[in-house]
């Protein structure tokens, strides 16, 4: 019969109302009349059975009583609204589509077929494979097209799915274990055994065969496992009570102790002369369905009947489930999800449209006959929120059940566990915690209670369709942690003696002090390999115009800034000391070809007198042009940094005033502490690190970004800059984020840290009337080559400098660095003899006369420049005079 879309007809089938409402319009697929083979031995049963077809169709129907018989009011659903579906031409097919087995989540639909695109038989046709449909919601009546489970090869046949029949499985709870029927296997022991494999990571295991004490050498088909895999019910044609070759249920238990299935044993309670079959044990490990053309009442062929097990472990007396659930035809292959409000079965009816062919798919909503609570749960790493493989193990502390289970990780068939808590499983108890742990090598273990309350009877039809899942995330491994370490600022140590509420202040201090700078000149200019070419880092200019605004006290920047202007300070300098000579030396690096090293020698020297005549107006009276091969006081010539330090421009003057240092008074803004510490914790195993970064912001944009930190290092220290060596000019503060990357690409983010930014300024510390201070600085260079005594010039600076600012209560430090051309401990003892050389002229000067005095040599760990470049390298061969000198504070008269 073709029903057109959408509309409605009333049909009397067995004393029902059966309003039927089509779905979808039919789609003839196969031609009438095709015939099916006689199947080789079958999971269905154990005898041969014949195979037709028909179109298809899908339908939904509910079926209403109309005027129930006495025998139908004694069935379960006698009086029941029941709303039946075909699951229709997106999962059924004109093949054999029976033996369903739902998961406990009600998500996916494993059932046998012997459609296309399973593997064959010997004989040419398909065998009886294992399929699987998915649902996105247990109550969705729409699947997604069902796939083949297992069409791999490796294995052949002793894989899931093979050449010979495969039928009649069931899904554990943890919703990773299927067993199943295997027929005319190699290592059977019957016509069919009951085998049992296990997702691994994306496939299915090699089977197992489950022994003699379950399989036998008779016909052993259609298991179904309890939720806590304690019982397995199946059906077998072995010798029992009522003969040999009757099929009746029987069931073994699984010795937990010893890890084996026990002798089986038949299931007497529910067995009859006639034929029992697809026995199915409900989530709740109590509700027990089959089927049987034994018991009474019977409305024809295999009917579906329940039996529940009481507290002592008795049986009620077995329920015909009744129509419209049993008819007329076989009935076969009872299945319900843990929500127990949904039921699958496999039919041949044809009562209801949209027959497809021999045994279809149906599923009914029907009243909850049991209530159990499926856990689903994931494993997580917290960082990243991507599934990880980890060991699960759940105990059940009423019972003292222990359940191992595993996930296999992103990208994987197994990224969920479920877990079926039974009415059996709260003993005498209303409510328990069951404990779930979690273990992945690389993260450790975590242990999380999920709080489960026993299921109240159903009394309403909302009260059935409540959902009992419970949903778990365990995370492993942890987000990164960032933190920060900050000593103390010299104004907070300071200023807390007055105001307590500061004591507690940990970021940095932007102090403004009266300072003195002293900036030596290196009187050298550097040029590269071959080349007579002022190097562009040299700040020159382009015409005598530019040269009128320029001053020596007012370069901006540091050390190396001011010395990039060498040529116009000179340039500025003999023009106000019109009396001064200057001589030019040209030399090169001795690695010139031997007849081209005058000549470059003398292009050097003429490119620097060049732009002091043209650019400034210097007169070529005035400079001496000298050519030579290396320097008269070469660096080290077996060194190739000491290489490209010859290849130089020497100006050599002996007037004081052109070749003074630079002296800057102007107050600064010092960071205090010059440092701070970020502490680090990965979250994730170091192995697993690929690289990690330290983010640093202020108000939102971009102020640093510390890349080179290492992977595992737990600490390392910041100077508070931007990468051109800016300090903050405001208090906004600091936000600091540690992202660390994983092997797999994946980022995780630290929570944010914030570090405040206090500015304290001159007239600030005059109105607190607080205590200040002037910092002095002073740097020695030009000590003669590898040797540690001052040298004329440095003397000289310590007279006129640094002497006289050496007062009872000033407080020296005084710190020895070298470059890193040469032997690391060379240079460590080096550094410290130099700044002991200073020591000990300041001492000779002071005689005590001062707060303290400190020197030390860090050689080449702490360079003050780039030792990239020559200058750099230069300039890092010094000591380094702190003077800090208080300020006495003004008193009103």
């Amino acid at each position: 019969m073709h029903v057109p879309l959408g509309s409605r007809r009333t049909l009397m089938v067995s004393g029902y109302l059966l309003a039927v409402v089509a779905l979808l319009a039919t789609i003839p697929l196969w031609g009438a009349g095709a015939s099916r083979k006689e199947l080789q031995t079958s999971p269905l049963f154990p005898a041969a059975s014949t195979m037709s077809e028909s179109t298809l169709f899908l339908y939904a129907a509910v079926i209403e009583p109309s005027h129930p018989t006495q025998q139908e009011q004694e069935t379960i659903l006698g009086s029941r609204y029941i709303r039946i579906i075909n699951l229709g031409p997106v999962v059924n097919s004109p093949y054999a589509d029976y033996a369903p087995t739902v998961t406990a989540d009600g998500r996916t639909l494993y059932f046998v077929s012997n459609r296309p695109g399973g593997k064959r038989l010997p004989d040419g046709n398909f065998s009886h494979d294992f399929w699987a449909a998915k649902k996105e919601n247990p109550l969705d009546t729409v699947f997604f097209a069902p796939f083949n489970i297992d069409t791999t090869t490796e294995l052949g046949d002793l894989g899931v799915n093979t050449r010979f029949n495969e039928g009649v499985a069931t899904i554990a709870a943890d919703g990773r274990t299927l067993f199943f029927t295997g027929c005319n296997r190699p290592d059977g022991l019957g016509s069919c055994d009951i085998y049992v494999t296990e997702i691994e990571g994306d496939r299915w295991a090699r089977p197992r065969n489950l022994g003699p004490n379950v399989n036998s050498s008779a016909w052993d088909a259609q298991p179904s496992v309890a939720p806590d895999k304690s019982r397995i019910y199946f059906v077998s044609n072995r010798p029992g009570p009522h003969g040999e070759g009757n099929l009746d249920i029987w069931y073994s238990d699984f010795d937990f102790e010893r890890g084996e299935w026990k002798p089986a044993v038949n299931f007497r309670e529910v067995n009859t002369p006639g034929r029992e079959a697809s026995p199915f044990i409900a989530a709740d490990n109590q509700t027990f369905f089959f089927a049987s053309d034994g018991h009474k009442p019977n409305f024809g062929g295999l009917d579906f009947y329940i039996t529940r097990r009481s507290p002592d472990g008795t049986w009620s007396k077995p329920q015909n489930l009744g129509p419209p659930i049993n008819t007329s035809e076989d009935e076969l292959f009872l299945t319900l999800p843990a929500a127990g409000n949904v039921l699958y079965f496999s039919s041949k009816r044809r009562d209801l449209p949209g027959y497809q062919g021999d045994y279809d798919l149906f599923m009914a909503f029907v009243p909850t006959f049991f209530r159990a609570i499926n856990i689903v749960g994931r494993v997580i790493d917290e960082c990243t929120g991507a599934d990880i493989p980890a060991k699960l193990t759940i105990r059940n502390p009423i019972t003292g059940r222990v359940t191992t289970d595993t996930v296999s990780g992103t990208g994987t068939v197994r990224t969920e566990f479920q877990y079926v808590v039974s009415v059996t499983d709260f003993g005498d108890q209303k409510e328990f915690d069951l404990e779930i742990s979690a273990f992945n090598p690389n993260y450790g273990t975590v242990t999380q209670k999920v709080h489960v309350e026993k299921p109240p009877e159903v009394r309403t039809e909302e009260e059935a369709q409540q959902s009992l899942e419970i949903r778990v995330v365990l995370k492993l491994g942890q987000r990164p942690v960032l933190q920060a370490q900050i000593e103390p600022a010299d104004y907070v140590k300071r200023r807390a003696k007055d105001d307590p509420s500061i004591a507690n202040f940990r970021g940095l201090v932007m102090e403004e002090v009266a300072s003195i700078e002293l900036f030596p000149l290196l009187h050298y200019v550097f040029f590269d390999e071959g080349s007579s070419k002022i190097p562009e880092r040299y700040v020159l200019f382009r015409s005598p115009e530019e040269t009128h605004t320029f001053s020596d006290e007012r370069i901006p920047g540091g050390t190396l800034e001011k010395y990039y202007h060498i040529l116009n300070i000179y340039g500025y300098r003999l023009r106000k000391n019109p009396h001064a000579k200057l001589e030019i030396v040209g030399c090169n690096d001795n690695k010139t070809p031997a007849e081209k090293r005058p000549g470059l020698s003398q292009e050097r020297a003429q490119a620097v007198f060049t732009y002091l005549r043209d650019i400034w107006g210097i007169s070529p009276e005035r400079m001496k042009l000298t050519v030579r091969n290396l320097p008269q006081v070469p660096s080290n010539l077996n060194d190739p940094q000491g290489i490209v330090e010859n290849r130089r421009v020497e100006l050599i003057c002996t007037e004081w005033e052109v070749i003074k240092p630079i002296i800057s008074r102007d107050p600064k803004r010092l960071p205090s502490p010059e440092t701070m510490t970020f502490v680090m914790r990965n979250g994730i195993e170091d192995a697993l690190v690929a690289s990690r970064r330290i983010e640093i912001t202020r108000r939102g944009q971009p102020w640093n970004i510390l890349t080179n930190i290492g992977t595992s290092t737990p600490s390392t220290t910041w100077d508070w800059v931007t990468p051109r060596g800016e300090y903050p000019s405001d208090e906004v503060p600091y936000e600091a984020r540690l992202i660390v990357q994983s092997k797999t690409g994946q980022e995780c983010v630290s929570d944010p840290i914030t570090i405040p930014v206090m500015q304290v300024s001159t007239e600030q510390k005059k109105i607190e009337r607080m205590a200040d201070r002037t910092l002095e600085r002073y740097n020695l260079i030009l000590f003669p080559f590898d040797r540690y005594d001052a040298g004329p010039l440095n003397e000289r600076i310590l007279r006129e400098y640094v002497f006289p600012r050496v007062f009872p209560n000033s407080t020296i430090e005084i710190v020895g660095h070298t470059d890193v051309v040469g032997l690391y401990d060379h240079n460590k003892k080096l550094s410290e003899n130099r700044a002991r050389t200073v020591y000990r002229a300041i001492e000779a000067y002071a005689r005590g006369r001062y707060q303290s005095m400190t020197a030390r040599g860090v050689g080449e760990d702490d360079p003050l420049y780039t030792n990239d470049l020559p200058e750099g390298r230069f300039y890092n061969r010094t000591v380094q005079i702190l003077i800090s000198t208080p300020i006495e504070i003004e008193t009103t008269p």
